[in-house]
C-alpha cells in the first residue's frame, strides 16, 4: 500500500513539473501609460486689457469618452477602450484646464477664473465635450468635439453664443503616442476659434455700451 501511495505521489509531482514547464510563469504584460493633453500657449504679447471676468465650470464629458481609457472607433457602431493607455486624469479635468490656461492668455479678458475663488464674474462659459477619441476606421485621425455657451452671470438672460467645434486631425498611425498629440493639436485648433469667438463677443458688448 506504502508502494502506491509512493508511486501516486511520484506521479504527481511529474505531472505538476511537467505543467510548470509548459506554462510561462514569466510572460510579461505591457505596461499602463499615462498621457495628458499639452497645448502650445499663445504668446503673451497678444494680451489686451479686456473687461471681461469669465469663470469656466468644469466641462462635461459626453459618457462614450467620460472615462481614463483611450477610445478608438474601429466600426461604425463599435468602439473600443484600451486597457493599457490611458489619460492621467479624466478627460473633463484635462480640456478644462487646457482651455483655462489658453484663455488666461487669450485678448479680451481682465480675468479668467477657474474653480472656487472670490472673483465676481461677469460671464460664465460652459463646455461639453462631445468627441474624444481616434477614429481608426480607414486613414487614423484624432476627433474632438467641443459645445459652448456664454452666459452673463449678472443678468438672467439668453446665452450670449452656443456654439458646436469640432477638429479631426490625422494621425500618422494608430498608436496611443499619436493619438495623444492629435488630440493635444485638435483641442488647440478649437480653443483657437474660441479666442476669436469670445473676442468677438467682447467687441460687441463694449460697443454696445458705449
Amino acid at each position: 500500500m506504502r508502494h502506491t501511495s509512493r508511486i501516486i505521489a511520484v506521479g504527481l509531482g511529474l505531472l505538476v513539473a511537467t505543467a510548470s514547464s509548459c506554462l510561462d510563469l514569466k510572460k510579461s504584460y505591457p505596461d499602463k501609460r499615462s498621457f495628458v493633453l499639452d497645448i502650445s500657449l499663445p504668446q503673451q504679447e497678444a494680451l489686451s486689457n479686456g473687461s471681461m471676468v469669465l469663470k469656466i465650470t468644469k466641462f462635461r464629458v459626453s459618457p462614450l469618452f467620460a472615462g481614463r481609457a483611450m477610445v478608438y472607433r474601429v466600426a461604425d457602431l463599435q468602439y473600443e477602450s484600451d486597457f493599457y493607455d490611458e489619460w492621467f486624469v479624466a478627460p473633463a479635468t484635462l480640456v478644462t484646464q487646457q482651455t483655462h490656461s489658453w484663455l488666461s492668455r487669450s485678448a479680451g479678458f481682465q480675468v479668467v477664473a477657474l474653480g472656487r475663488n472670490h472673483v465676481e464674474p461677469s460671464h460664465l462659459l460652459e463646455g461639453t465635450v462631445t468627441a474624444f477619441y481616434g477614429d481608426f476606421r480607414d486613414a487614423p485621425r484624432a476627433v474632438f468635439g467641443l459645445e459652448l455657451q456664454l452666459l452673463d452671470a449678472m443678468n438672467d438672460r439668453p446665452p450670449f453664443f452656443r456654439r458646436t467645434y469640432q477638429q479631426d486631425v490625422p494621425l500618422g498611425d494608430r498608436s496611443p503616442d499619436a493619438l495623444a498629440r492629435g488630440l493635444t493639436e485638435a483641442l488647440r485648433l478649437v480653443l483657437v476659434d474660441v479666442s476669436k469667438d469670445l473676442a468677438t463677443v467682447e467687441r460687441s458688448r463694449k460697443g454696445s455700451i458705449q
